[in-house]
């Protein structure tokens, strides 16, 4: 039975990186200790999520960047013409 409780818990970590769950929903980790069986899944599904929050972080602080420098822009005036230097 422990093992089926985890093996469902790391199917539901792989459906939840492939983004076919939608909403991530609380879960809260069997009572049994993870079984040795499943010790390089769970590791290497960690390593996963390791790298998704990276990549995450990194997508975010592109966003961030990008915000920043609409932010720079003036606002227009209606009597003043308005040129954007996409080169520099």
């Amino acid at each position: 039975m422990t093992d089926e409780a985890w093996t469902a818990l790391l199917d539901r970590f792989e459906r939840d990186l492939d983004g076919a769950s939608g909403i991530l929903e609380p879960w809260t980790a069997p009572a049994a200790p993870l079984p040795a069986e499943l010790a390089e899944r769970a590791r290497r599904l960690l390593r996963l999520q390791q790298e998704r929050i990276a990549r995450t972080r990194a997508e975010l602080d592109d966003v961030r960047g990008q915000l920043d420098a609409l932010r720079r822009v003036p606002a227009a005036r209606p009597d003043v013409p308005a040129y954007l230097d996409v080169d520099g």
